[in-house]
């Protein structure tokens, strides 16, 4: 059912790749209320505890620090709250001392905190867990709590003490900004199943706590190491529970595409999978996924399967949902059903599922903005792909850019840009796009509309990908959700190579029938190819009627680096050779004047 679109080369060359980008995702800070007052109902604490630690003693643990000094940097084990964000630290069962991860203090000027670290609070002493009347059938559980920014919170476990496997991390948490997000529960139990990573009869294991930056290719800005804090207590080794499945990951939608708005003419089958999860003692039998649309519009179940314990089934559907080709929201509930009650229910548990069919928007992100992309002061292209099901005009390209102190720079050329993707080598074939954009502080934190030129049409059974771009510094895009590698794509224009990110920019196709057909000006249809290009470049334009020309392109700085004057063109389609091939690498801008219309592209060179 999934769709994995392998990409090998890029327009004019530029390879594709699935390495990590330079990527800086930004966002305002959180100050949390008093939010430790009272803490939530215990949650049922399953199976025989073999290993418990409360940190009243801190010498059971080991604190490394990565060579900073002062409470204010890594790990430190007390019952005082030394944090810049939370008030009254965890409010944890047990109360006491805890420990508490920090990394400087942000409200300083500048902020102080510490770049390329890894805190890590690790037991002192190994665990056994045979000598303690436990197997490999074990879980760690502890509580926790602290919110996420750009953190990568890990827990590890070791059997000698020097290598590590990271058992499990926080990267599910939303991140806490100013667009959205929250805090953990406080406090938070988490429980990892470590049955898969132990043998039969397991060795002893140490357990560790690790915190670095997600970001490390990003070390030299102080921001990116901001984090609000993470608090760790009642750490626990317990005996699994009896029957336990758990989610551990989901699949919905269209040829291995979700959507959150789908235009009517586009209305196709859904359909639904889980990864599901046997952590318990005892082999679970019939289990199945059952979907429910719009409250018994539409319900169906897979066929039951029996997962035996630490085995892992894929339950898929094998029929498709299709929602009615009219304007409407949907809801689709989804629930993992077996013969034995759950021990622990809360694990395998799925969220439901809210999309709208709409008159003409095609929107992959769910709507909640949660973070942006940039890349530092290089330009930059974000976008998503986008399957077609019935042939169609596409007429404009939505986006959503971030307002206030870390958003979009007001002043800054943007552009959106559509390519088809060639389904013999994956290439993205460049289709069209806008004209020149300058932001206003108005198309900031708003749907903001940026026709194609030409608009285009599209065909079913071809994919698509629309993004949003500048050639400079400034922009930011807004991200809604998360997408399957390799359906979310960045253009690096620093390096000019294609990358996938897993975050969801609010880039979206516009079908508005209602979008007035661009009046024909004297020049239409302008556009330089290829774009970014490695040596010679051509101008391509419509002339309406028969006049002089001039065309003239410039860098940066204004230097001029090709002037044609080209007397009584005739009317029609033209095409201009631009002699880039010694010029240095970076922005040209090309305006094309004729009987008082202007029309300016840049473009790149490499």
């Amino acid at each position: 059912m999934k769709k994995l679109i392998l990409l090998f080369s890029a327009i004019a060359s530029v390879a594709y790749a699935q390495k990590a980008p330079r990527i800086q995702t930004f966002q305002d800070l959180v100050k949390a209320p008093n939010a430790h007052v009272k803490a939530p109902a215990d949650e049922k604490i399953l199976g025989i505890t073999l290993w418990s630690d409360d940190f009243s003693d801190p010498a059971n643990w080991t604190l490394d620090n990565s060579g900073q000094s002062g409470i204010e940097f890594g790990w430190n084990i007390n019952s005082m709250n030394d944090g810049w964000w939370s008030s009254n630290g965890i409010t944890s069962t047990s109360g006491g001392n805890y420990a508490e991860l920090v990394n400087g203090d942000p409200t300083a000027s500048p902020g102080t905190q510490a770049l390329n670290v890894v805190y890590t609070l690790t037991s002192a002493q190994p665990i056994d867990i045979a000598a303690l009347g436990g197997s490999n059938q074990v879980s760690l559980q502890f509580e926790q709590y602290g919110a996420r920014f750009n953190d990568l919170q890990e827990i590890q476990i070791s059997t000698d003490g020097s290598t590590w496997v990271t058992v499990g991390n926080n990267l599910d948490k939303p991140v806490l900004s100013a667009a959205g997000g929250s805090a953990y529960a406080n406090p938070d139990t988490k429980i990892i199943n470590l049955a898969t990573f132990l043998s039969a009869t397991p060795s002893p294991i140490w357990v560790r706590f690790s915190w670095t930056t997600n970001y490390p290719s990003s070390a030299t800005n102080p921001n990116v190491w901001v984090t609000y804090g993470w608090y760790i207590d009642d750490v626990k080794i317990v005996t699994n529970p009896t029957n336990d499945l758990s989610v551990t990951s989901t699949f919905w939608g269209s040829v291995g595409l979700p959507y959150y708005q789908i235009p009517d003419e586009q209305v196709t089958e859904i359909g639904f999978s889980a990864d599901v999860f046997n952590g318990g003692v005892n082999t679970q039998t019939n289990v199945q996924l059952n979907i429910n649309a719009n409250n018994g519009a539409w319900t169906d179940s897979s066929s039951p399967v029996s997962i035996n314990s630490l085995d892992t089934a894929v339950i898929e559907l094998t029929t498709f949902y299709t929602p009615p080709a009219t304007p409407g929201n949907i809801s689709i509930t989804r629930t993992i059903t077996a013969d034995s009650t759950d021990d622990i229910p809360a694990n395998n548990v799925i969220s439901n599922i809210d999309f709208a069919v709409t008159d003409f928007i095609y929107a992959r992100d769910n709507g909640t903005p949660s973070g942006s992309t940039s890349n530092g002061t290089d330009g930059f292209e974000s976008g998503n792909l986008f399957d077609i099901f019935q042939d169609a005009t596409l007429k404009a390209i939505n986006v959503r850019l971030p307002g206030g102190a870390n958003g979009a720079t007001l002043g800054t050329e943007i552009f959106v840009k559509l390519y088809s993707v060639d389904a013999t080598t994956g290439d993205f074939v460049f289709e069209s796009e806008s004209a020149p954009f300058v932001l206003a502080s108005n198309n900031l934190n708003t749907n903001l509309v940026l026709e194609l030129e030409p608009y285009v049409d599209v065909y079913a059974g071809t994919t698509y990908l629309a993004v949003v771009g500048c050639y400079s510094a400034g922009l930011r895009v807004s991200n809604a959700g998360k997408s399957d590698p390799q359906t979310t794509f960045f253009l690096d224009m620093a390096d000019n190579t294609w990358y996938y990110s897993t975050n969801t920019p609010m880039v979206r196709m516009n079908f508005d029938p209602i979008l007035n057909v661009m009046e024909q000006s004297e020049l239409s249809q302008a556009v330089v190819l290829p774009n970014p290009t490695d040596q010679h470049a051509t101008l391509r334009f419509d002339l309406k009627n028969t006049s002089d020309v001039n065309i003239t392109v410039t860098d940066l700085t204004g230097k001029v680096m090709q002037r044609n004057i080209l007397a009584q063109l005739t009317a029609g389609a033209q095409e201009i050779g631009l002699s880039s091939e010694q010029w240095a690498a970076g922005i040209y801008t090309v305006t094309i004047t004729t009987n008082g219309a202007i029309l300016t592209k840049k473009f790149v060179k490499r």
